[in-house]
C-alpha cells in the first residue's frame, strides 16, 4: 500500500477546518437545535494526524511509524486479522516508504474516534486506505486502531478539496427512570472502567450482518455512538470495511469498501503492495 501527500491542499483544508466556528466548539452547557450537544468532533485533527504519519513514514521509516502511531490493541490485515504491535516488532522498514492521501475524514460527534479515508501510491502500483483513529485518554493524541487498504488497477481520483465531516449529536436522553429501577432497554450506558471512559449506546440501528459461517466480523463504534464501523474478513480471505454515522436521525452509511480475496494462505501475511505498510 501506499499514501500519497498534497501537502499544500491538505494542509490548506487542515488550517481552514480549524478555523471553522463549528469545529472549534466543545461539549459545554449549550445545546444543538433539538437539545442535541455541542460537536467536538474535528476533522481536521483526523487529516492533520495522517500528514503526521505520512512525514514520519518518510523520515523514519515505514514500519517504525506504524508501530509508533498504533494504539496497543491496534488491528490490521495481512490479509487475515491480526494485531499489528505483534506483526510489526521488528519488522524492518522498507528502503523506501509508500506515500499517501486523505480524501475524506469523519468524526464522532464527541471526537472520541474518527475515520480517514484515501489512496495510496507506492512504485506503478496504487490503491486505497482506510483508517480508524482514537483519541487517547492521556494528552489527547490520536493514534490509529484499524488499519486497512487494496490494490485498484489504477490510482483514486484526488479530489478538489478534502471532505470532512461530523456526525450530528444526538439529544440527550430523557427516559423516565422509577427510582432504584433499571434504564429502559438500549440505553443503559457500558460503565467506565480504569481504561475505557462511558460508552452510549449506538445513536441507531446498524443493518445486520450478512456473512457467511467462519467469518471473522467485528463492530466498533465511539463514545458516543455516532459514528461505528464494521470490518469482515471472510472464510476465503476476501474483506468488507462498512461505515456509518448518525446524520438527520439515523444511522447513515458514509462509507464501503470491498478488498478481494488473496491467495496468500491464511497463516502468511501476503505480500501484495498493500499489506507491505501495513494496509492490506
Amino acid at each position: 500500500m501506499s499514501r500519497p501527500v498534497r501537502a499544500a491542499l491538505a494542509l490548506a483544508l487542515t488550517f481552514s477546518l480549524l478555523s471553522a466556528p463549528a469545529l472549534a466548539q466543545r461539549p459545554g452547557r449549550g445545546g444543538m437545535p433539538g437539545g442535541g450537544l455541542t460537536p467536538a468532533g474535528n476533522p481536521s485533527a483526523l487529516i492533520a494526524a495522517e500528514i503526521a504519519f505520512a512525514r514520519l513514514a518518510r523520515e523514519k521509516g515505514q514500519w517504525t511509524a506504524f508501530r509508533e502511531t498504533a494504539a496497543d490493541d491496534a488491528e490490521m490485515f495481512t490479509p487475515r486479522r491480526v494485531v499489528a504491535k505483534d506483526w510489526l516488532k521488528g519488522r524492518k522498514d522498507p528502503a523506501q516508504a509508500v506515500q499517501w492521501e486523505t480524501h475524506r475524514a469523519y468524526a464522532s460527534c464527541d471526537g472520541s474516534f474518527g475515520v480517514t479515508y484515501g489512496g495510496w501510491t507506492g512504485g506503478a502500483d496504487a490503491g486505497w486506505f482506510s483508517t480508524v483513529w482514537q483519541r487517547q485518554k492521556k494528552k489527547g493524541a490520536l493514534k490509529w486502531v484499524l488499519d486497512q487498504g487494496e490494490p485498484l488497477a489504477r490510482p483514486l481520483a484526488a479530489p478538489d478539496w478534502i471532505e470532512g465531516k461530523v456526525a450530528d449529536c444526538p439529544a440527550r436522553r430523557t427516559h423516565f427512570v422509577a427510582p432504584g429501577g433499571p434504564p429502559p432497554p438500549g440505553t443503559a450506558d457500558r460503565p467506565a472502567t480504569k481504561d475505557l471512559p462511558v460508552q452510549r449506546p449506538l445513536a441507531g440501528p446498524l443493518p445486520a450482518l450478512a456473512a457467511p459461517a467462519g467469518s471473522d466480523s467485528k463492530d466498533g463504534q465511539s463514545d458516543d455512538g455516532t459514528l461505528a464501523w464494521r470490518s469482515t474478513v471472510l472464510p476465503d480471505g476476501a474483506r468488507e470495511f462498512t461505515v456509518w454515522m448518525w446524520k438527520d436521525g439515523n444511522m447513515t452509511q458514509v462509507l464501503h469498501e470491498t478488498a478481494a480475496a488473496l491467495v496468500a494462505p491464511a497463516t502468511t501475511p501476503a505480500t501484495t503492495p498493500a499489506t507491505a505498510p501495513g494496509q492490506g
